[in-house]
């Protein structure tokens, strides 16, 4: 007999947790029927997709219900239960299948280790950090050894070697490995080591390997040679010895090429030509070029030749010319000689400075000697570099010494030094031995350095458009520079946005601009600005300044459906549920004329009741619509999560979900059989009703009332079970601690909802007069059912879900909607995206179809485009509709587009895409309501009082057209069918705000007057 069973916990917290159960067929033939025994050091208190047969003491024996009943060859059953208490540390043990006895599952989770990269730094030591994880947490203690190899990266010189062995405590899933990298000033290849893992125990390794990748961050070194004089000899030969200098040690192999060039002195009779390449193997720093001088006795003037650098590996060259100087040492018999001298001047930035050459005579002479001079170009040029001369000394009898000034031209070009010389002819009464003086002027500007612009760009329609970047260079050179460049993605990607380019910009010496041209692909879709960069790298003769220019480019399509800026609607539909906001407030509410209030809810019954929000236009907390409203503006959270994190709002409603949930969880109270009450409502609606004022003024009395055992109430429990879940959904990316806190509450008001059955607002009268639970209860056990299967994925809640629809609610009625009482229509979408009952969807088209039928056979239209449902707070019903066929759209199904036209013709239309351009939320828009029935808005005592509203409300969705009329609304306070505000208005408008957004984009104000948006002053 071969079959395996597996445990696993899927959520666990503290006092309790989930678990689910597998039983894996791996024998021959199919198991038909099956009874499995374990012991378990915990208490099952349900249990699903099996029944208990027997417990007795930590003895379970459990069976197969009539579904899954039989396991077939290679195929699982699975059931699940919740138990306690939680922090589960040890797994069932004795597994028994059908009277055998089986072994322990062995289902071990894996090891994986990250890949690492890092900037080495130039000294110290910096920290690659490796993250190993574990797939799934174990009740096992997890052992894995460790230890780093060698890669191109050296123990000891790139980092430290190190090993040893991470232990995983039961439940731990990530530990943290630590290696130090070493700094050096080595220009080197990026190099690499890895961190490998072995011998695990209670676990497998499903990456064993590590790789650290060490970035070099050392600049790139240069060579230099020097310049040799020496004297020819009479035979045979000496050698002139040149010495190449790298300027720092590299990492690397560098190589440079040389070769010798005539200058006055010729290879072949004055030298021996040499040409080669030079290898530094890495840390090297200098190497010698020996060059043959051939000796003579044939008097002539000193000769030079040069050796010449090109070609550099892993190096540039910042000297490239070595200058050999070959003096004449063989003197005529019976004259004297004459010589001149070489001269090195720095060049100066502008002017002149002269270059003084002295001609000497070997010895006085009795009669007069004369000798022409004249300068004659080498690198430098004569005119741009210096000024030609040219004449002749006379020495008087007795003279040795006379001098030649020759003008050096200042310039602010970097450029190799450059030389030009005298040379010294015909002369009479005397010899010449060194007819040639070299002049070498030395270059003592800067070397320039290449910067590259940003540039902005609208991408167009069609065809491409050129982004034309500037590339400069800080000042003209006297050398030709160069440097390599290439796009790279952002956002934009190459092929899509733009097409990429790279090459090489060569500057002509005196050049300091160039342009790159990136072609810029148009096209027709409204999306978000992008970016993508151009890189300059690999300069020569120069450097880099600023190596990255910005390419944005600017989109210019506009929505079809809709002309308005969607992220300022939906940041000011936010807002206004921090007007409604009760309790102690804290300092980051942005509506300075609100204040603490009500800061002793709860006080009647022993309770601290304070927080939460107000329902209306009035202070009543009526926790119904409260959590519906919540549960709607999760799951506009969760769908839309995108535009809310693009459009800088996700903080915001992150907080207005949270202020909500954080009273949720303040309003349950609990014992040790689960939920034991729930406060449903603060405030009594027709005291309430009868003061017109701020909240932060009332001193009326402020009843508290509950549902508990004996009076429930399942659909009040069933929505705040629904909140409670979604909210977790929520917020299991950011805070996953309130996630679980809110989820195990879920729980347990779901199970309460489910077991004690009845209506809310016949445990609570008042609650009636306001929001009767017309419905009845069953559509929040669908809809919390469907989602808590949603946040935990227990099959057995959508089990439920789907038993209680067929059962209950078994179809949808076209000719209503989604609101704060009935929740069918959302469960229904649920059930569509979690299942491929296409019950579901037929039953969410047929309906959809009737609102989005504008033919006069669906829903009752506004000539203008409104779908009218009902006279009091119409717009609610078209923006929960509207929110709800986008989802639909988005994640289930659509034909051609109905459903998502539909979602954002009635947006618009609210926004000011009406027959009077007026817009329906509150500052929003040139014309909106300025009057909208709101107590503590209003700043006057009296709903009468003809003075316009004294605070913006903004972002409240008002009530809107009392009949299928467009014209059929009022701005008048006191109208409360028309121009009323509530929670439940605004919740899936803002979830369809937020989609409005993701769809079309749009930028929320940088300032709102009267917030402290923008820090105006109210």
């Amino acid at each position: 007999m071969s079959f395996a069973v597996d445990f696993a916990v899927a959520n666990d917290w503290g006092t309790g947790f989930t678990a689910n159960m597998s039983i894996t067929n791996n024998d021959t033939s199919n198991l038909n029927g099956w009874m499995l025994e374990f012991d378990a050091p915990f208490e099952i208190a349900n249990i699903w997709d099996a029944e208990i047969v027997s417990h007795q003491g930590t003895h379970y024996i459990v069976r197969n219900l009539s579904h899954n009943s039989t396991i077939t060859v290679g195929t699982s059953v699975s059931f699940g239960f919740n138990g306690g208490p939680g922090n589960i540390t040890n797994p069932p043990s004795s597994y028994i299948l059908n009277g055998q006895s089986l072994s322990m599952p062995t289902v071990l989770p894996s090891l994986t280790i990250n890949d690492v990269t890092i900037t080495e730094g130039n000294s110290g030591t910096l920290l690659a950090t490796f993250e190993v994880k574990l797939s799934k947490a174990s009740l096992d203690t997890v052992t894995v050894q460790y230890g780093t190899a060698n890669g191109t990266a050296t123990g000891g010189s790139d980092y430290t070697a190190t090993s040893g062995t991470i232990t995983f405590a039961p439940g731990q899933t990530s530990k943290i490995i630590t290696v130090p990298i070493k700094g050096d000033l080595l220009n080197e290849v990026n190099e690499t080591f890895t961190v490998n893992l072995s011998n695990p125990s209670k676990a497998t390794i499903a990456d064993a390997q590590g790789i650290a990748t060490i970035i070099d961050n050392d600049p790139i070194p240069s060579f230099a040679i020097n310049d040799v004089t020496i004297s020819e000899g009479n035979s045979g030969t000496k050698n002139a010895i040149f010495t190449v200098n790298l300027s720092a040690a590299s990492g690397k192999t560098t190589t440079v090429n040389f070769a010798t060039t005539n200058g006055t002195a010729t290879a072949g009779s004055d030298y021996t030509a040499r040409s080669g390449t030079l290898t530094f193997a890495p840390g090297e720093t200098t190497k010698t070029i020996t060059v043959p001088i051939i000796g003579d006795t044939v008097v002539e003037s000193n000769e030079t030749f040069t050796l010449n650098l090109s070609g550099a590996t892993n190096a540039t060259i910042s000297d490239s010319q070595g200058v050999a100087t070959i003096t004449n040492d063989d003197l005529t018999p019976g004259l004297p000689q004459l010589s001149i001298n070489d001269v090195t001047k720095i060049e100066g930035d502008s002017g002149t400075t002269n270059a003084t050459f002295t001609v000497r005579l070997s010895a006085a002479s009795t009669q007069t000697i004369t000798v022409n001079f004249a300068t004659a170009n080498a690198t430098a040029t004569a005119g741009s570099d210096y000024t030609s001369k040219s004449g002749t000394l006379t020495f008087t009898p007795g003279q040795t010494s006379k001098t030649v000034s020759v003008a050096i031209k200042g310039d602010l070009l970097n450029e190799d030094n450059e030389t030009f010389k005298v040379i010294l002819s015909n002369a009479i009464n005397a010899a010449i031995a060194d007819n040639e003086g070299i002049a070498t002027i030395t270059d003592n500007d800067p070397i320039p350095s290449f910067t590259i612009g940003d540039v902005t760009l609208t991408e167009g329609n069609s065809g491409t458009t050129n982004a034309i970047f500037t590339v400069s260079l800080s000042s003209a050179s006297g050398r030709a520079t160069s440097v390599n460049f290439a796009t790279a993605n952002g956002t934009a990607i190459a092929g899509s946005d733009y097409t990429a380019t790279s090459g090489t910009l060569t500057f002509n010496p005196g050049e300091i601009s160039k342009t790159i041209s990136v072609a810029v692909i148009g096209d027709t879709l409204q999306e978000s600005n992008e970016t993508f960069t151009v890189n300059l790298s690999n300069p020569t003769n120069a450097t880099i300044t600023d190596s990255q220019g910005i390419g944005t480019i600017t989109d210019n399509d506009l929505p079809l459906p809709g002309t308005f800026n969607y992220g300022e609607a939906l940041q000011k539909s936010i807002l206004f549920y921090e007007a409604q906001r009760s309790g102690d407030l804290p300092t980051t509410n942005r509506l300075p004329w609100r204040g603490d209030s009500a800061l002793n809810d709860g006080a009647d019954v022993g309770r601290n009741l304070s927080g939460g929000y107000y329902d209306a236009g009035d202070h009543v907390k009526f926790a119904f619509p409260m959590t519906s409203s919540m549960t709607m503006l999760s799951w506009g959270a969760v769908e839309y999560r995108n535009g809310y994190q693009q459009s800088g709002q996700l903080p915001y409603i992150l907080d207005a979900i949270k202020w909500g949930t954080d009273y949720i969880l303040k309003s349950h109270v609990t014992d040790s059989n689960g939920t034991k009450e729930f406060w449903g409502q603060v405030g009594q609606g027709n005291i309430d009703h009868a003061y017109w004022g701020s909240p932060e003024s009332m001193t009326m009395v402020r009843p508290s009332f509950k549902i508990d055992r004996q009076n429930p109430g399942s659909d009040l429990a069933g929505e705040a079970a629904a909140s409670l879940a979604a909210a977790s959904i929520v917020f299991r990316q950011t805070d996953s601690a309130y996630a679980d806190t809110l989820l195990q509450n879920a729980v347990q008001l779901y199970n309460f909802a489910d077991t004690y059955r009845g209506k809310y607002s016949d445990s609570i009268p008042d609650a009636a007069n306001y929001y009767n639970s017309w419905s009845g209860y069953n559509d929040e056990l669908v809809w919390g059912a469907t989602w808590l299967y949603k946040a935990t994925g227990n099959t057995s809640y959508l089990n439920k879900a789907e038993s209680y629809y067929q059962q209950y609610i078994g179809g949808l009625g076209n000719g209503w909607t989604q609101s704060w009482d009935d929740k069918s229509y959302g469960a229904a979408i649920l059930l569509s995206q979690s299942t491929a009952n296409v019950k579901y969807r037929n039953d969410v088209e047929g309906w959809l179809n009737h609102w989005s039928d504008t033919s006069g056979n669906g829903i009752t239209y506004t000539s203008g485009g409104l779908a009218w449902l009902s006279q009091w707070g119409s717009l609610r019903y078209s923006a929960t509709t509207a929110f709800l066929a986008g989802v639909y759209s988005d994640t289930v199904n659509d034909y051609s587009d109905r459903y998502a036209n539909f979602a954002e013709g009635q947006i618009d239309y609210i926004l000011g895409d009406n027959p009077n351009n007026f817009s329906y939320m509150v500052g929003f828009g040139d014309d909106y309501p300025l009057n909208p029935h709101h107590r503590a808005a209003s700043g006057t005592t009296n709903v009468n009082d003809p003075i316009t509203n004294h605070h913006t409300l903004y972002g409240a969705l008002v009530g809107g057209p009392a009949s299928a009329n467009d014209s059929d609304y009022q701005d008048v306070r006191n109208d409360y069918i028309r121009n009323e505000v509530a929670l439940d208005y605004n919740a899936g408008f803002t979830g369809a705000l937020a989609r409005m957004y993701d769809t079309f984009g749009g930028e929320p104000l940088s300032v709102i007057p009267e917030t402290t948006i923008g820090f105006v002053t109210p």
